[in-house]
């Protein structure tokens, strides 16, 4: 249990003045997003099709978008119900990190413990070159997530990152790594009317020679970290982290997505 609080800041891809205000919700209610045009629960039903570069919610005629990193820190402190007041189109981009979210939840009362959800069976998805697995646990296997990604354009390369929710500290290794985008991303992004509220402040931009930010990186790797942070808050719809092997090849939301209601759908059968 924590106690109520509240963010706001610029939208990233609005660039409107968004807040949102959490609070705990009733015992078995799950993760509530209530707007000016109705509530929005955060389930893998939930997820809209008009989601690029975030995770958009909807629900009848309301909608919010950019939940991934608020959902992974509470997933974190395995907050599985609580209810957000939002204002605005989507949840302030803050420094484009989970780690604002996760320090405001423990400095209200939240404690570490995830919240973890069986995997009834096997399931693989694609989405283009994008592959995504997940497995039971062999027998005192602990659950882990894997996310493998491939850094285009200058300075290319190929990153690597294992997270085990019930070893390791998310609010360390991963919560902090920003949403990121090579220079050139950056302007095909802003040409295309999304980002419209990014800059330096909430994104790590890599041009030729590296980091734009004057601060350089978070973290030698903060792209793949980043890649898992979006991963545990798109996976946390499913009311908890699985609780199984999970490996993501070249991830991104829309595979995220289908990972999602792969799990979903095996649960329910």
């Amino acid at each position: 249990m924590f106690a109520p609080f509240e963010a706001q800041g610029v939208g990233l891809h609005s660039g409107e003045p968004c807040r949102a205000r959490v609070s705990p919700g009733p015992a078995g209610s799950g993760v509530l997003f209530a707007t000016a045009e109705g509530e929005v629960p955060a389930r893998v039903r939930s997820l809209s099709l008009r989601s690029q570069r975030a995770t958009v919610l909807s629900c009848g005629r309301a909608s919010v978008g950019t939940v991934e990193h608020l959902l992974a820190a509470l997933a974190w402190f395995g907050e599985a119900d609580a209810r957000v007041d939002v204002e605005g189109p989507e949840i302030p981009i803050l420094d484009g990190s989970a780690a604002p979210w996760v320090e405001r939840l423990a400095a209200s009362g939240a404690r570490p413990g995830p919240r973890m959800v069986p995997l009834a069976r096997a399931v693989a998805v694609e989405e283009g070159p994008s592959r995504a697995f997940a497995r039971p646990l062999d027998p005192k296997e602990p659950p882990q997530v894997r996310v493998l990604f491939f850094l285009d354009g200058p300075g290319a390369r190929e990153e690597s990152l294992v997270f085990a929710p019930l070893e390791d500290d998310f609010a360390a290794l991963v919560a902090p790594a920003r949403t990121f985008a090579t220079e050139e991303e950056a302007r095909a992004i802003k040409s295309a009317g999304l980002a419209r509220g990014g800059s330096l402040a909430n994104a790590l931009v890599i041009g030729p020679n590296g980091p734009l930010n004057p601060e350089g990186a978070r973290f030698e790797d903060e792209p793949v970290r980043h890649k898992m942070l979006d991963a545990l808050g798109d996976l946390f719809l499913l009311g908890g982290w699985p609780l199984a092997r999970v490996t993501l090849t070249r991830p991104g939301h829309a595979l995220n997505h289908a990972l999602a209601r792969a799990i979903a759908q095996a649960q329910s059968t």
